[in-house]
Order: structure tokens, then sequence, then C-alpha cells
């Protein structure tokens, strides 16, 4: 049972589709099939008319120019450096490191470093090292406007 007002899903694919078809989006199977159901229906088909004259008077009219100049706000983007960003990752994950080996984070699955025997000798916590080190390219990295990018 349809409720007045409401369309069949034919319909209301009919109607999504009327709209692409006036722009041209639609493929040649999707024509046939919006005007074999348009041939059928004369609500949909007396929809698509009303759309197709709208879409006309609009892609006819003149273009309005404003009164005023249009100016958007111009935020400047913050730019980091590539190096700069790659040491501060670099240097957040070694501190994240360096505090989870020393028991700092508060997490509570967190297993300190220790040896494999238990007892008073064994209570010795082994240290982790870890070693960054930063290295220069060879090539220097393209940048658009400053070096041609290959």
């Amino acid at each position: 049972m349809r409720l007045v007002g409401q369309l069949s899903s034919a319909c209301q694919s009919a109607r999504e589709r009327i709209s692409l078809h006036l722009d041209g989006e639609l493929s040649e199977f999707e024509q046939l099939a919006l005007h074999e159901h348009l041939a059928g229906c004369g609500a949909c088909s007396a929809h698509a008319a009303a759309l197709a004259e709208v879409s006309d008077g609009l892609r006819s009219a003149p273009l309005e120019q404003p009164e005023f100049p249009v100016v958007l706000p111009h935020r400047p983007r913050v730019r980091v450096p590539l190096r700069t960003a790659q040491a501060v990752a670099a240097g957040v994950a070694v501190a994240f490191i360096g505090f989870t080996a020393a028991g700092l984070t508060g997490a509570q699955n967190s297993v300190p470093l220790r040896g494999g025997a238990s007892g008073p000798a064994a209570q010795r916590e082994t240290r982790a090292a870890v070693q960054f080190s930063i290295g220069q390219r060879t090539v220097p990295r393209p940048v658009r406007g400053r070096v041609a990018i290959v």
C-alpha cells in the first residue's frame, strides 16, 4: 500500500537520474532505462519537462556581475619542513619508548625489562638503548617552483 505523495522506487530512481541526464552524465544504458520509464510514467515525464525548462532557463541566462568584489579571507598555511617533522616524530617515538621502558607511562599492562632469573641478584633492570641519527640525502629533494621535478 502506497501513501499519498509517496513515489515508487522506480519513480524515485528516475527522478534522481533526470538531473544527471540533463547534465549529460548518464551512460547509454541509464539513458535508455530513463527514457523507457518516462514513456510509461506521466508524472515523471512532467517532472522531467519542468526540470528541463528550469535548466534551460538557467543555462541561457546571462551571467550576473556582483556589485562589489568578493574577497575570501586568506589564512596562511603553516608549513613545517619535512626534516623538522621527521625529527619531532622520531623524538616523540624515542621519548615514548624510553618512558615505557622506564615504567613511567602509567600503563597497567607495561612490563619492565628484567633478566630471566628471579631473586635479589636478578632484580637489576636491563637497559635499552636507542640510537637516532639523521643522515643527509645525496640528491636534493625536488621542490615545486625551485628544482625541476623529474
